[in-house]
């Protein structure tokens, strides 16, 4: 068996081990020194900072020499996160992130109040370093912390999965195109998600759209967060509009904060890099956004549903509001393709790893 293969078979006894442990009652950990930090670590939105702590009791648990406080990267915290702790995390229904602890902990040496003073919040991150010390501070004792610890987040972790799962809603799904726009209206205005919300409900939509009418174009974009640049994806947007060959036909980006020079600029960037990359011909983005979001200096329309339009170099941004866009496309799909919107976006709700804001508001508003 391969060296990486033995390690990630390790790390899954280690994590199954812990994961046993931390659902026995009957097992017993001493919290007393280190509760007041992993409960805070549980008590901000930022869940990196716990994954990470995951990621250094494996470490240790793989190595007890290892000191995330001095080497963090010497247990290789990326390969083993989004190999086995990421496998175990999902199959056990607990919310995480794809790369949540490598963003907190990203150019860093180790885990120290340096490290801590650097991030937001920085607070919250003083409080890893201080169960990293810990766990540290006793090389006599250095199992049983390294255990506890790991005990206590996964207690946590599934305390939080048990909760989300909570707030699910499995319905009848809807077909309605005025319940289905108020249900849309009221997660973009009130769960906005960062912007995953907007962009999961368009993406969703074209992607029904297109099946329901058997056009065979392929929606891109659906599987991507809102964090997720167009350069990192290698996209030239958030949604794309394509053939089944690859080739891309329109280019979408959804949006509920200013789309102005700044955000043209950096759009700008990413489709002359694609467009350089896959001698492609993208030179039309469609902006669907809030009226509120365009640019003051763009060249407005006389039309309600699309606002204007703004050149920058060879590009043309063209802007939709985002509410009367939803309406449209509503009312010009199908009845199955509105029932297969309505499922696409309750699953994304019910997702572990949707937030939990939205999921709260979803199962409020099936509950009027």
């Amino acid at each position: 068996m391969p060296q990486t293969d033995e390690r990630n078979q390790h790390v899954r006894q280690l994590l199954d081990a812990l994961y046993e442990k931390a659902k026995n009652a009957d097992v017993k950990v001493d919290e007393s020194t280190y509760k007041a930090s992993i409960d805070k670590l549980f008590n901000t939105k930022a869940g990196g900072f716990r994954e990470i702590l995951l990621v250094v009791v494996i470490g240790m648990q793989l190595d007890q020499a290892y000191r995330a406080s001095t080497g963090l990267y010497d247990c290789s915290p990326r390969s083993i996160y989004e190999g086995p702790i990421k496998e175990f995390l999902s199959e056990k229904g607990i919310p995480h992130r794809k790369s949540g602890p490598l963003n907190v902990a990203k150019a860093t040496v180790g885990l120290d109040m340096t490290w801590a003073a650097q991030r937001r919040p920085s607070d919250v991150a003083k409080e890893v370093v201080n169960i990293v010390n810990y766990m540290e501070e006793q090389p006599t004792d250095i199992e049983a912390r390294v255990s506890a610890v790991g005990i206590s987040i996964l207690r946590r972790l599934i305390t939080c999965s048990n909760h989300l799962k909570s707030l699910s809603v499995n319905l009848e799904p809807s077909a309605d195109p005025d319940f289905l726009y108020r249900l849309c209206y009221e997660l973009i205005t009130k769960a906005t998600d960062v912007g995953n919300t907007p962009q999961k409900i368009a993406a969703f939509l074209l992607k029904n759209y297109h099946q329901s009418m058997q056009t065979g174009i392929v929606v891109t974009g659906e599987e991507d967060r809102a964090s997720v640049t167009s350069t990192t994806s290698k996209k030239p947007g958030d949604i794309n509009e394509e053939s089944e060959s690859g080739t891309i036909y329109k280019v979408y980006e959804v949006t509920v904060k200013h789309f102005d020079l700044a955000r043209i600029r950096d759009s700008c960037d990413c489709v002359h890099i694609y467009n350089k990359s896959n001698d492609a011909d993208v030179h039309e983005i469609i902006v669907i956004c809030r009226r509120k979001d365009c640019p003051s200096d763009m060249k407005s329309s006389r039309l309600y549903d699309y606002l204007g339009s703004y050149e920058y170099q060879d590009i043309t941004y063209y802007y939709w509001d985002i509410y009367e866009w939803i309406a449209s496309t509503l009312q010009r799909m199908t009845k199955s393709a509105r029932t297969g919107f309505y499922n696409d976006l309750n699953s994304y709700i019910n997702d572990i790893n949707t937030a939990e804001n939205v999921k709260v508001l979803w199962n409020r508003l099936h509950n009027k």
